[in-house]
C-alpha cells in the first residue's frame, strides 16, 4: 500500500520540478527578451541558438522565441540538477552562485565551443551587467522553488510516516 503512495508522491515531485523548470525558463527568458528589445542587452535569448547553423531567422523574433523555448526546456534539466546537487543548501547565496555558474557557462563556454560567438569579454558592459542580473535572478528563482518543493515533499512524507505509525 505504501508503495503506491511513494510512486504517486514521486510523480508529483517530478511534475513539480518540470513545472518549475518550464516556468523559470519561460519567465526569465521572456524578461531577457524584453530587455533585449529595449536595448538593455545586445545578446537576447537567441544567443543559445547562435552556435547552430539554422539560418538567419534565428537572429529575429522567431529566433528569440525559439531561444526562450530552448531555455525553458533546458531549465527542466537545470532544476533537476539543482535538486540533485544543491537542494540541501539554504539561503539566497546558493541560487546566486548557481545563476552565475550558468551565465559563465553560456557566455564563456559558448565562446569556446563556437568561436564565431562573442565571448563575454567582447560584449558591451551593459550586456554583461544586464545578463548577469537576469541569470542571478533566474538562479535564485530555481534555487528557492526547488528547495521549497523538496522541503514540502519531505515534510509531507514525514507527516504521512508519522500518521502511518500512529495508525498501527
Amino acid at each position: 500500500m505504501s508503495g503506491g503512495v511513494d510512486v504517486s508522491q514521486e510523480q508529483l515531485g517530478t511534475r513539480n520540478f518540470v513545472q518549475i523548470g518550464l516556468f523559470g525558463g519561460l519567465f526569465w527568458g521572456g524578461i531577457w527578451y524584453f530587455l533585449h528589445i529595449f536595448s538593455f542587452t545586445e545578446a537576447g535569448p537567441n544567443y543559445l541558438l547562435l552556435p547552430f547553423a539554422f539560418g538567419s531567422w534565428k537572429e529575429g523574433v522567431w529566433g528569440n522565441v525559439s531561444g526562450i523555448v530552448c531555455m525553458a526546456l533546458l531549465s527542466i534539466l537545470i532544476a533537476f540538477l539543482y535538486k540533485a546537487f544543491l537542494a540541501k543548501f539554504e539561503g539566497i547565496l546558493p541560487g546566486m552562485i548557481y545563476g552565475l555558474f550558468w551565465w559563465a557557462l553560456l557566455f564563456f563556454g559558448m565562446g569556446l565551443i563556437a568561436p564565431a560567438i562573442k565571448s563575454a569579454l567582447h560584449l558591451p558592459k551593459e550586456t554583461i551587467v544586464t545578463t548577469i542580473c537576469i541569470f542571478i535572478l533566474y538562479g535564485v528563482f530555481i534555487a528557492y522553488s526547488v528547495s521549497y518543493a523538496v522541503n514540502t515533499n519531505k515534510a509531507e512524507r514525514e507527516g504521512e510516516e508519522k500518521t502511518n505509525y500512529s495508525n498501527k
